[in-house]
């Protein structure tokens, strides 16, 4: 499909599909774009901790080159769309248990070209005064950003300029013979000369009709939200037991791993508990309640690699998918425009049975 005259739908408006939309149709495609949600990034999108960010890959890692390109992509984002970072906060702080271990992390970023620095404890305390018990030395990752990335979904479709169906499910792929001309759901059909399934963890649902799987996976993560009155921490700070991040409105946004499906380890039970540890851990003002305790299913492979390409054996259906989406959006809609409309497809993503 090398004619960016081509009529595209793209199944979902989280930071995927939205970055999708923005890249398609700044290249000249139709674009329209369906949800079931009744907004853009309202789904999956919603519930992510919104941290943009190499420090947490481990160098070596089989994506760690795909995420060093992605912060790139963010860059040129940043300049194409300037208002949409207007909110964003940059750099972030990381350490690990001991000091030696730290620093190994660190040396590891930086041989791998990554732009890192070692602080110290009095430089720590400078910058985030309300943490009590500042580490011996951190990571500072000056690129990182702090983002909320449903209304980066939302600026994106705006800049995008395309229709969106919101409160639609699409219900299957209409094929003729072995080619897909749209989708349809309970309210009718949109014909399409391609089809994009950027809805996460659901594309499976709809690829089941042409026989193929992609073998997404539900990986699961606990996001909290705190009502605060007033600043208390000014980059992001990633250390043992505490991931937390401040929004301009003082809100402060705490991401933990999911443990299981026990009722001690309900997300309002691991709240509570991460409260007690932000007391512990951060000089707080009165009255900071917790008042979002929720999962988030995050679309995960298990080689760890997102999924782009069109699928095998059938022509007009496309796949865009993968973890982490919201690091990884800006270069995912970049890479699929180039691969539908231009011919060229990227090495940093290998083909996993995607043509």
């Amino acid at each position: 499909m090398a004619s960016a005259k081509i009529r595209v739908i793209i199944v979902g408006a989280g930071v995927v599909g939205a970055s999708l939309a923005f890249h398609l149709a700044r290249r000249g495609a139709t674009v329209q774009v369906v949800d079931e949600n009744e907004q853009a990034g309202s789904g999956v999108t919603a519930r992510a901790f919104g941290w943009v960010n190499i420090i947490n890959v481990v160098p070596g890692a089989v994506n760690y080159g795909l995420v060093q390109q992605a912060l790139a992509d963010y860059t040129r984002l940043q300049s194409d769309l300037p208002d949409a970072f207007v909110a964003a906060r940059p750099g972030s702080l990381f350490w690990l248990k001991s000091t030696a271990e730290t620093e190994d992390f660190a040396a590891a970023h930086r041989a791998e070209g990554t732009d890192v620095e070692l602080v110290d404890a009095a430089r720590i305390a400078a910058w985030e005064p309300n943490l009590l018990e500042p580490p011996a030395c951190a990571i500072f990752s000056p690129r990182d950003l702090a983002l909320d990335p449903a209304r980066l979904a939302r600026d994106l479709i705006d800049a995008a300029g395309v229709p969106v169906t919101f409160g639609r499910k699409v219900e299957s792929l209409i094929l003729s013979g072995d080619r897909v001309r749209g989708v349809r759901s309970a309210d009718g059909t949109i014909e399409a000369d391609l089809v994009i399934l950027a809805g996460g963890t659901a594309v499976d649902r709809l690829t089941e009709s042409v026989d193929f799987q992609t073998g997404v996976e539900a990986s699961p993560s606990i996001i909290l939200r705190y009502r605060c009155a007033e600043p208390v921490v000014n980059r992001i700070l990633r250390g043992p037991g505490l991931e937390i991040r401040q929004s301009a409105d003082n809100m402060l946004h705490v991401a933990k791993g999911y443990i299981d499906d026990s009722a001690e380890n309900a997300p309002e039970e691991v709240g509570q508990r991460i409260l007690k540890i932000m007391h512990e851990r951060l000089r707080l003002p009165e009255g900071v309640s917790l008042v979002e305790a929720a999962a988030g299913y995050r679309p995960f492979f298990s080689d760890e690699m997102p999924r782009l390409g069109f699928l095998p054996g059938i022509e007009g259906a496309y796949v865009a998918v993968g973890h982490p989406g919201v690091i990884l959006a800006p270069l995912l809609g970049r890479l699929a425009a180039e691969h539908v409309l231009e011919d060229r497809r990227s090495p940093l993503i290998p083909c996993a049975g995607l043509i």
